[in-house]
């Protein structure tokens, strides 16, 4: 079985991705992924100095993150183009690794934050969305990854709203900023999920 996970940054998709991992899930995670396909001498990383110019690069020719999220989120465009050159490679090797996971036997979990997007979702038997209220996110994102409230609020506006995310997913936990509240929603959708593999399997 293949469980998708996805929803706007910061909603908390890391936190339940683990609840499900604790629950004996293989986990392949998007974002990982996107940071190895980008390490020097990956074609991926050419692609993306071709498309937005040398200066996302470092001086020891690894990706400035920063200097290329400030260049790719500017405009839909230049996001468009950042996630159609992402999109090929981490969705391949994504479901390389699922195929591997269900050779070994074990469910999975794609951690993905453009699961609907990159068409991934259409390879999960259940997909959920993880959402929280603005403001919630941009607290944790400022904590997180050390960006001004400005930077995250421009990254935000180029992401689909809430409802784009829940009209697509299966499933919707809601993230309020309550912890347990969060862990005891993922651990029941989890154990619901797991005992109707059991009863279709």
């Amino acid at each position: 079985m293949i469980v998708g996970i996805t929803g706007p940054s910061g909603a908390g998709k890391g936190c339940v991705t683990r609840v499900f991992e604790n629950r004996g899930f293989d986990i392949i995670d998007a974002d990982r992924i996107a940071r190895e396909i980008v390490m020097p001498g990956q074609p991926t990383l050419a692609a993306l100095t071709l498309e937005f110019g040398p200066d996302i690069l470092c001086p020891d020719g690894s990706l400035n993150r920063r200097a290329l999220a400030a260049t790719a989120f500017a405009s839909r465009q230049r996001t468009d183009a950042l996630n159609r050159i992402m999109h090929g490679d981490i969705c391949c090797r994504m479901r390389k690794l699922a195929a591997l996971s269900a050779q070994n036997g074990n469910n999975c979990v794609f951690d993905a934050p453009l699961l609907i997007e990159s068409g991934l979702i259409d390879n999960c038997d259940v997909s959920i969305a993880v959402i929280a209220p603005q403001e919630i996110r941009i607290h944790r994102l400022t904590v997180r990854d050390g960006l001004t409230e400005s930077e995250i609020r421009s990254r935000l506006s180029r992401q689909h709203h809430d409802g784009y995310y829940t009209s697509r997913c299966d499933y919707t936990i809601i993230n309020d900023g309550d912890f347990d509240s969060l862990i005891d929603q993922a651990g029941s959708l989890a154990d619901r999920i797991l005992l109707r593999d059991s009863f279709y399997s």
